[in-house]
């Protein structure tokens, strides 16, 4: 993980422990939305780092003390060193259920898969997900959160393992509500890090994968 995404986690974090604790005890409600998306890919060695664009859908729905979380997206991914590797597309299915627990804290267990064509150009990744998430109201219509958690028994499309602590999963979101809640305007990062090993028969190698997701989006909320 970067020094940067260390350094902005830790003022985000700092940000959320002054910030006011926000009520989950609330009427049911959720939200449908499009996403414009952008992307960050690495394997292995600097020769497979790739960026990109794309767009997404998402949609919440949350009651009482449960809340479920689905985004969709699909992303071109170009490789940063010309001439070095082959553009590829990423589709990524994300589900996210929630239990609120006590003052910001929500427990978080989920499934994520992302598939690469052409196939095996880029690793194609399934996995469980489990964690936790603080979630803050800032002021009035503006909320926020931060989670964190890891990534269990992870199957690649390539081959090889990740075991128990080598997949991690952190995101930041943030939500702006309008017209009291009807209009959502939102904006999330995800980074995901598999520090995944194979064995071709010659001795165990390491050969990361590394994904950060930025998503900005409009929202209808119900």
């Amino acid at each position: 993980m970067s020094g940067r995404f260390s350094g902005l986690a830790v003022g985000v974090l700092a940000m959320v422990l002054t910030a006011q604790p926000l009520s989950r005890l609330t009427a049911q409600h959720g939200s449908i939305g499009v996403q414009a998306v952008f992307g960050d890919y690495r394997e292995v060695s600097a020769d497979l780092h790739y960026r990109g664009t794309g767009a997404g859908l998402a949609a919440t729905f949350s009651w009482r003390q449960l809340s479920a979380e689905v985004a969709v997206s699909k992303v071109k991914y170009k490789p940063v060193r010309d001439g070095t590797a082959t553009e590829f597309d990423a589709s990524e299915f994300d589900v996210m259920l929630r239990y609120y627990i006590s003052g910001p804290v929500s427990a978080e267990l989920g499934f994520m898969s992302r598939k690469a064509e052409p196939e095996f150009e880029a690793q194609s990744v399934g996995a469980v997900t489990a964690g936790a998430q603080l979630a803050y109201l800032l002021g009035p219509g503006v909320h926020m959160d931060l989670s964190g958690g890891l990534m269990f028994g992870p199957k690649f499309s390539g081959g090889g393992t990740a075991g128990a602590l080598g997949a991690l999963r952190l995101g930041l979101g943030l939500r702006i509500d309008a017209l009291r809640g009807r209009i959502r305007f939102t904006g999330d990062y995800d980074f995901q890090r598999v520090n995944r090993k194979t064995d071709d028969g010659s001795g165990e190698a390491s050969v990361p994968i590394q994904q950060s997701l930025g998503r900005v989006g409009i929202a209808v909320g119900f």
